[in-house]
């Protein structure tokens, strides 16, 4: 036999092979179809899956209801707030009059006193607090304008001693400096000065003079 040949018989055996192989599958599954234990389990599924279609679509309708189904209102209860009666205000107590007492008048008694008279040694005082204004004008060497100074000490007309000064610079823009003041005061103070004054009046006075440089 030529390799053709040989071909050729390899073909149709191979085809023959494939339809015994074929009907050989129909008559196995046309016996398991035809057993009766087959049939039931067969009838078996069909129950399942028709069981589990009515579930699901029982499911479904149930859900569908509870989707369309409102939900419930509930009733909202506001309570009114509680009013309070007013209670009316105390009527006010009837004003009573103040009463009137008529009170005669008196004479008042004068209260006005003899005017002081100034010590007799203030002449004397001012005579010699003038005396001493080139000692004054030496402190203020150097200003250009003159100026008004308010010089308030004690004095004691027995001892002729000054105490207790207050320097008041007087006019606008008017100063005086600490080295102006200290020579003041020192100038003012010493010598003492020499005043003749009666007993009755050695208490010490206040006096204010103004002075000008």
């Amino acid at each position: 036999m030529t390799p053709r040949e040989l071909r050729r018989e390899l073909r149709q055996r191979r085809e023959e092979l494939r339809r015994s192989l074929t009907l050989m599958r129909q008559q196995a599954r046309e016996r398991v179809r035809q057993h009766p234990e087959v049939r039931r389990e067969r009838k078996r599924r069909r129950m399942r899956r028709a069981v589990l279609l009515a579930l699901l679509l029982l499911a479904c309708l149930m859900r569908c209801e509870c989707q369309q189904a409102a939900p419930p209102v509930k009733a909202v209860v506001r309570e009114t707030p509680e009013v309070k009666p007013k209670i009316p205000a105390p009527a006010p107590p009837p004003r009573r009059e103040p009463l009137r007492v008529q009170v005669k008048p008196q004479p008042r008694g004068s209260y006005l006193g003899e005017a002081q008279t100034p010590p007799t040694w203030l002449d004397d005082f001012r005579l010699q607090v003038s005396a001493r204004g080139p000692r004054l004008a030496q402190c203020f060497t150097g200003t250009d304008r003159p100026g008004v100074l308010r010089w308030t000490a004690s004095v004691n007309p027995e001892s002729g001693a000054v105490a207790d000064h207050e320097l008041e610079p007087l006019g606008p823009g008017a100063e005086l400096k600490r080295e102006q003041r200290d020579c003041v005061v020192r100038v003012l103070s010493s010598p003492t000065y020499g005043l003749s004054a009666p007993r009755a009046q050695v208490l010490p006075n206040r006096i204010s003079l103004v002075i000008e440089f």
